[in-house]
């Protein structure tokens, strides 16, 4: 019975995703290049498009230096998309692949899963398997993984690892973060120098793919959003407009020839919707967008006014409720897209970060701060005695935060941090 009523579910749902819908949602998670390689493209197809005020992109000098930085240095998207060009595969999987390709996260992994992109393109889950196995054959390794431990599996099983070591290694990430070599031969049975050949293989691993492509503080595309903070404290919001394509309707050509030729008015009425469709949903990417932001604005104000220290945790599923859209459309809205403030340009996905719980059960701290803290607390350290990682848990601690030696284990590797034990070898070489 509970089966029918999931089955049922997904068909009503697929149901209500009109063509439109389907634009708005694909518009969306287009960059801003992307959008206008799409809207240059409607333009040669549609008679009855053009750009506004008879410009090349409807947004000026600003706009074509963005385009011409990315064509300079091709995104993590275009880089993808030129190799599953060259695959074997068949058209419409290239197709698919390649929409995934422009909807990772930040790190490079899939922004949804299988199930929410069949529905949302109304495909069987099976196709979106396969695309996602054409995209995971990509470089860099482990891009399109559904989360780290997938990532790392991708990379380790392109080395020709065996199966009995690679679950040694993904099933005990945590003794390996904590060089808990104890328990990792009681849990695996495997020889000390095994464990430590794995231990140098995980170090090796890329555990984001997407950094490859650089920091994510992006500085050589216009930024898609920008805040700026004023004396009293406030911060302000604006869409950079210059990034966008402006389109318009050529409504007297639609008149003229309908009238003209009543067998054509057919074939206008289409195209006419098309038009209508896309301006509709490049105007709807705007409002989301700024929407975002406003929240990002609301929850992340110290972080605009005083820095790195002040970030706070957000969750896409936290900004959705506010604003009232499902948690994958705002994964949707950010990808490939980036905010300037004081502090740089940045991916929209650098403000969505884990939180930590404080010691006294009532607030959160941002994982990405206490990751900044773990940094400074380590490049500070007295250089004679470096400090473990239970010593850093414990500092941190004593500040308010509830954080295990573990989990300063794992932010401190994500840092590419060595331990206490190997800063204390290096630093004696000095």
């Amino acid at each position: 019975m509970a089966l029918k009523q999931t089955l049922n579910l997904r068909q009503t749902q697929r149901l209500a995703l009109t063509p439109g819908l389907r634009q708005s949602l694909s518009v969306l998670a287009l960059s801003a290049a992307d959008l206008a390689t799409l809207a240059e493209a409607e333009i040669a197809e549609n008679p009855l498009l053009n750009w506004a005020d008879g410009g090349a992109h409807g947004g000026g000098g600003a706009f074509d230096y963005a385009l011409d930085n990315v064509a300079a240095a091709p995104s993590l998207s275009e880089y993808l998309a030129g190799q599953i060009a060259l695959t074997r595969a068949p058209e419409r999987l290239r197709q698919l692949a390649t929409y995934l390709a422009g909807n990772l996260t930040g790190e490079g992994y899939l922004a949804d899963s299988p199930d929410v992109v069949a529905e949302m393109l109304g495909l069987d889950v099976a196709l979106v398997d396969q695309a996602i196995t054409l995209l995971q054959t990509c470089e860099p390794p482990g891009i399109g993984a559904r989360g780290l431990a997938d990532c790392l599996d991708i990379q380790l099983r392109a080395l020709d690892e065996p199966e009995r070591t690679r679950r040694a290694l993904l099933g005990n990430l945590d003794a390996f973060a904590a060089s808990d070599w104890a328990a990792l031969q009681s849990r695996t049975g495997l020889s000390r120098s095994e464990i430590h050949r794995l231990r140098g293989l995980l170090q090796a691993l890329t555990p984001f793919p997407a950094e490859s492509f650089g920091d994510r503080q992006i500085s050589y595309v216009t930024p898609d959003l920008k805040i700026t903070p004023d004396p009293s404290g406030t911060v302000r919001v604006d869409l950079v407009t210059s990034s966008l394509p402006v389109l318009e309707i050529n409504h007297d050509l639609y008149q003229q020839t309908a009238a003209a030729d009543p067998a054509a008015e057919t074939y206008l009425r289409d195209h006419l919707s098309r038009a209508r469709t896309l301006i509709s949903a490049i105007a709807a990417r705007s409002r989301t967008l700024l929407r975002i932001a406003a929240e990002i604005a609301t929850t992340q104000h110290g972080f605009f006014l005083h820095g790195h220290d002040h970030m706070r945790p957000l969750t896409r599923s936290e900004v959705a409720a506010r604003i009232g859209i499902h948690p994958s459309t705002v994964s949707r809205a950010i990808a490939n897209k980036s905010l300037e403030c004081p502090h740089g340009v940045f991916a929209l996905d650098f403000f969505f970060t884990a939180g930590l719980p404080a010691t006294d059960g009532k607030t959160t701290h941002s994982a990405h701060a206490i990751r900044m803290e773990i940094r400074r607390m380590i490049e500070q350290e007295p250089r004679e005695s470096p400090l473990s990682d239970a010593q850093i848990a414990a500092d941190l601690k004593d500040s308010g935060v509830d954080i295990s030696r573990r989990t300063v284990a794992k932010y401190r590797q994500c840092l590419k941090m060595p331990s206490s034990n190997e800063r204390r070898r290096s630093k004696k070489n000095l």
